[in-house]
């Protein structure tokens, strides 16, 4: 059998995944696992965690509704064109954006890649380690408008595909908000305000503030920077359009 077809093989409120498993999920350390199931509040259901709370409680996203949700994503960036195929010479609508004409199943794509922290989007933006480390200080990243999942001050995450479709295509994932989440999770995320000019603008003030404030705490972490003030929204540009 597949993965794939081992991961449709049972419905995702029964699957479970060890302590192992999860950590490799989220990009940390097994050690870490107590303090985020506890900040996030996650509990073992029988030997494991389940990914339905996973994304729950930690992605704040709905599962279940997922695969709804990601069918209405690509068929908003569909164009049709013609089926040499058909008999009548008729169209098929096709994804126009590879890395969502690429994936099969959203729930799927979303745990394989599991989460990164900010430090290591270098690459995708096309810096080097510490230049990266520099403009993000200053505020000269556009992070994807999307609510960073932070385990602590010095560790802030990003699903990899909110970064490469914002950074790429200005393309958010208007994903399905959690019908349970933790506390932790309470910071409204972009879609909730109802605003399509938010979708599209690289961040709004709140957003940046709240991003960049994390972002700088995480990397003068790393690097032994001192702090510095929350740059200013005027200061954000784009990199590479």
């Amino acid at each position: 059998m597949s993965k794939h077809e081992t991961f449709l093989s049972k419905p995702m409120s029964a699957e479970e995944v060890s302590t192992i498993s999860l950590a490799a999920h989220l990009g940390v350390s097994r050690n870490s696992i107590p303090a985020i199931t506890k900040k996030f509040g996650l509990t073992k259901d029988g030997r494991g965690y389940r990914k339905l709370d996973v994304f729950r409680k930690v992605h704040g996203i709905e599962p279940i509704l997922l695969a709804a949700t990601f069918a209405a994503i690509k068929a908003k960036h569909s164009h049709s064109v013609p089926n040499d195929s058909s008999v009548g010479g008729g169209s098929e609508a096709v994804c126009m954006v590879e890395e969502l004409s690429n994936i099969y199943d959203l729930a799927e794509t979303l745990w394989d890649q599991g989460l990164a922290p900010i430090r290591d989007l270098s690459g995708e933006y096309g810096y080097a380690h510490d230049t990266f480390r520099k403009k993000l200080k200053f505020g000269a990243i556009n992070l994807p408008p999307v609510q960073p999942i932070e385990f602590s001050p010095n560790r802030v995450m990003y699903r990899p595909l909110d970064v490469v479709l914002w950074h790429r295509h200005r393309i958010v994932l208007n994903l399905p908000q959690a019908v349970v989440s933790s506390p932790d999770r309470d910071m409204p995320s972009p879609w909730e305000a109802e605003n399509p000019a938010y979708l599209t603008a690289p961040t709004s003030e709140a957003m940046t503030s709240g991003v960049f404030a994390a972002a700088i705490a995480a990397t003068d972490q790393k690097s032994g920077f001192s702090p510095s003030p929350a740059p200013s929204p005027d200061g954000l540009h784009n990199l590479r359009q």
